[in-house]
């Protein structure tokens, strides 16, 4: 009996893979919560003012909507184009801003990643290498959609504090993407990523669409290293302090 089950789960393991192995592209919706990140912020005691913004923040990013598209070894995540959060301006791209600071563009096969975002009023890509991280897969499981998936943690630090960041990917759709910059790690689809500051579930996700998925990289914007962008934004910071 346990040969014909062992020779049955084999079946099934093989049959998993080749259906896996058939997906090349696909495009993946996610929607934002930020309640976590209010209700930290609210056990905290805060001023009335600041608990009514960070409750109009958390209710704006409700809307928000991004989009990942992935070819092949390449992918592009990016909030969803045409689309408003909040009626509010300054709300709508600060809440944007917090979700997804650009248009994040992945090329696993370079171990590269290009962020292209805007300082001072001019587009910038930003490129790096993508970071090895030190996840831990675990066997916990869970139903997203039709898809089983597997939660992975990430200790992380952010803003001098460590963080436990969760992702649940799923071994059926094999590809390292996922939202941000958390791609080129785990082995397969980030479906659902647990930040700080929010978490991002899959709420639509079409593989192998009938018109196909194509990626085209950015060439006409000025592109500078991740070092130098980071040098950039600790200048401005100091002028703020400085009082400039």
């Amino acid at each position: 009996m346990k040969k014909y089950i062992f020779v049955y789960l084999s079946f099934a393991l093989l049959v998993t893979n080749i259906l896996s192995a058939q997906i090349v592209n696909g495009k993946v919706w996610y929607s934002i919560s930020m309640e976590d990140f209010y209700k930290r912020k609210a056990k905290k005691g805060k001023a009335p003012e600041l608990q009514r913004m960070f409750r109009m923040t958390a209710d704006a990013a409700k809307n928000a909507q991004l989009k990942l598209v992935f070819e092949n070894r390449q992918s592009v995540f990016q909030h969803q184009k045409g689309l408003s959060i909040s009626d509010v301006k300054e709300l709508d791209g600060f809440v944007k801003s917090l979700v997804a600071k650009g248009v994040y563009y992945t090329n696993l096969a370079k171990n590269t990643q290009l962020m292209q975002t805007s300082y001072e009023g001019k587009e910038y890509n930003v490129k790096s290498k993508i970071e090895k991280q030190d996840w831990t897969l675990t066997q916990e499981q869970k139903q997203i959609g039709k898809f089983l998936c597997y939660k992975a943690i990430l200790e992380k630090e952010i803003a001098g504090r460590n963080r436990e960041i969760i992702a649940w990917y799923a071994p059926e759709i094999p590809v390292s993407f996922g939202p941000v910059d958390y791609v080129g790690n785990l082995p397969g689809l980030i479906l659902e990523l647990k930040l700080p500051i929010a978490t991002y579930t899959a709420s639509k996700i079409e593989l192998n669409p009938k018109n196909g998925v194509t990626i085209d990289w950015p060439t006409d914007i000025e592109t500078m290293t991740k070092e130098a962008y980071k040098k950039e934004g600790d200048k401005v910071k100091e002028q703020l302090n400085s009082g400039w």
